[in-house]
């Protein structure tokens, strides 16, 4: 979803589900919606996630879309290194 490269990916959760139980974020996205929003990551992007947005709830906070990942600028840079990577 990120890198797009055509490599194995693993499911990434938007909103991580350490937070799933956090009455906030059930009011706020509900637990049907938690559960679905994933997206699939190669293993380069999905440690590049967790390394530069370490805390689970500011991934569920501020980083729980592709678009809000890919704006923040250490993942923009990764992004834009994996594309050029080979397998």
């Amino acid at each position: 979803a990120l890198c797009q490269r055509a490599v194995p990916t693993t499911a990434h959760h938007l909103i991580p589900r350490a937070v799933h139980r956090k009455k906030r974020f059930r009011a706020r996205f509900g637990i049907d919606e938690m559960r679905a929003r994933l997206i699939p990551l190669c293993r380069l992007c999905h440690n590049a996630v967790h390394e530069f947005i370490p805390s689970e709830k500011l991934l569920a906070d501020e980083y729980n879309t592709v678009e809000t990942l890919l704006s923040h600028e250490g993942i923009a840079r990764h992004v834009a290194w994996a594309r050029k990577q080979q397998g």
